[in-house]
């Protein structure tokens, strides 16, 4: 996947397809260890994202 389509970013967040995560844990020791954001998007949305992928038959 390349070459985002960012114009629709902020669109599929509206509509709940891109969701943030921001992770943060506490070890054993009791410590809260911060891993930071982590966007995630639903299938459907990945080819709202990214233009479709060029195929390349290699069997010829």
């Amino acid at each position: 996947m390349k070459k985002p389509i960012t114009s629709q970013f902020d669109l599929l967040i509206e509509q709940g397809i891109i969701t943030l995560d921001h992770l943060i844990k506490r070890n054993s020791k009791g410590k809260v260890v911060e891993k930071g954001p982590l966007f995630k998007i639903k299938p459907k949305g990945i080819e709202l994202l990214f233009p479709p992928s060029e195929s390349y038959n290699l069997m010829t």
